[in-house]
């Protein structure tokens, strides 16, 4: 094979690779997850509205050890719903995130331990949980509001 072929060839492999870079860098810019935001030692995640919103979330859970999911119920199923005010205690008492959610999900970064985790919609509060968040994997806290609720 001549040198000619061996450059062309190489430089071709360089353009791919440098493509598929450039692809996956702006993929990463246009993200449908917002930025994580602080709060106190918690930080957090919130949104999820649109489908594809949605997905990127479903597919993040994983990445966050505490993950807060709000339905309305309407009818026989559950729908999303927005603009519930999450507040997570710990052990302790102590407020560590108080936040209006900006879509059906929130996923929350804590240090490990024991949470209360409570949740209003319109007023509507719902029975706390009491979870226990580990140092891998995650644990999920679901509320369904009533139909009407928001």
């Amino acid at each position: 094979m001549s040198l000619t072929l061996k450059l062309q060839r190489a430089g071709l492999a360089l353009a791919t690779l440098l493509g598929t870079a450039v692809s996956l860098d702006a993929a990463a810019a246009i993200s449908p997850l917002p930025r994580e935001r602080a709060a106190g030692v918690a930080s957090y995640l919130s949104g999820g509205i649109s489908e594809e919103s949605s997905q990127a979330f479903k597919h993040a859970f994983r990445n966050y050890p505490l993950v807060v999911q709000l339905f309305e119920r309407d009818g026989q199923r559950e729908v999303y719903t927005a603009d519930a005010q999450v507040r997570i205690t710990d052990a302790h008492g102590r407020v560590v995130l108080d936040q209006k959610a900006d879509g059906p999900f929130m996923l929350v970064r804590v240090p490990a331990g024991d949470y209360v985790v409570s949740a209003d919609l319109a007023g509507h509060a719902l029975p706390q949980h009491h979870v226990h968040v580990s140092a891998h994997g995650h644990t999920n806290s679901v509320f369904v509001f009533p139909p009407h609720t928001g």
